[in-house]
């Protein structure tokens, strides 16, 4: 179910330069990137169209994804633990 919303938030996309099919792939990093959330997950591919459209290359790359800061809950989920 998680890449089927992946998918369908792709879908919605209308970049020049982006080909259908790259964020489904990336879906088990996304998953974990984004707890599960689907909250964190739109507003992470929000703002990477938003990135994609004002600095030209009209597409979402992992780079592009990675360089995204997402919400509080969600940043907390993926940082690995200390051990002591």
């Amino acid at each position: 179910p998680f890449t089927d919303v992946i998918t369908d938030l792709e879908n919605a996309l209308d970049l020049q330069h982006h080909r259908p099919g790259t964020l489904p792939r990336h879906h088990a990093y996304l998953h974990q990137r984004t707890a599960g959330r689907i909250g964190s997950l739109t507003r992470l591919m929000r703002q990477a169209a938003i990135t994609a459209i004002t600095d030209g290359t009209e597409r979402i790359t992992k780079t592009a994804l990675d360089a995204v800061q997402l919400d509080h809950l969600a940043e907390q989920q993926t940082r690995p633990t200390r051990r002591r």
